[in-house]
């Protein structure tokens, strides 16, 4: 697919457009221009909608509860991704353009290209795959960030899922959390958990304490 990349810059706003294809068609062009105003449309206009009448976000960004905003953050994109399909060699440049688009929704646009495992937007959509009450009883969303950065834990559900239960169980902070969610990784480095069936992921699991 062809991803149209809007870059803000001191002279106002450029557009390149990104794709795997050497050639681009006039064609392409007009499907990454519909793919971009859709995004417009059913996402970001209707989340900020939709975030300042809760008053969950104010004007400003200012998120007054981080979680629920995510959460509803997240729906959105889940909603809209069920009729927009994005390749997985063009993932990081579309979560990566979620920045810099709303001034309501996030301000400020990273001077680096983030990592999936560090996008706030890819991180809302797979928060918002879980009942809102069970992401509640795990923690804040910034321990929920801190939890969606380690790789194993999002390439085997079964692993997120032992994750957030130990969590509910014994409930802690995001710095406290922190050594056992490096111990589950530690744990399960250098092994491909998609072999191991769910007993014999469940024996490696219960060593951590």
């Amino acid at each position: 697919m062809v991803l149209k990349i809007k870059k803000k810059n001191p002279s106002g706003e450029s557009v390149q457009y990104k794709s795997s294809k050497i050639i681009l068609t006039p064609r392409d062009i007009k499907k990454a221009d519909a793919f971009d105003d859709d995004l417009d449309d059913e996402v970001i206009q209707k989340l900020e909608k939709k975030l300042v009448k809760l008053k969950i976000v104010d004007q400003k960004s200012k998120k007054k509860d981080p979680l629920k905003a995510w959460y509803i953050i997240g729906k959105y994109i889940n909603k809209f991704l069920q009729h927009h399909s994005v390749e997985r060699e063009d993932e990081n440049s579309f979560w990566n353009e979620f920045y810099g688009r709303s001034k309501i929704i996030h301000i400020g646009i990273p001077s680096k290209r983030i990592g999936q495992t560090r996008n706030d937007f890819r991180t809302a959509s797979l928060l918002a795959r879980f009942p809102f009450d069970k992401l509640r009883k795990t923690g804040s969303w910034a321990l929920w960030r801190e939890i969606i950065t380690y790789k194993s834990f999002i390439e085997d559900e079964r692993v997120l899922e032992w994750v957030v239960n130990r969590l509910i169980d014994s409930p802690r902070t995001r710095d406290k959390a922190r050594p056992f969610l490096k111990a589950v990784a530690a744990r399960l480095k250098r092994i491909d958990t998609s072999i191991l069936d769910d007993k014999e992921l469940l024996s490696k699991l219960e060593t951590i304490k």
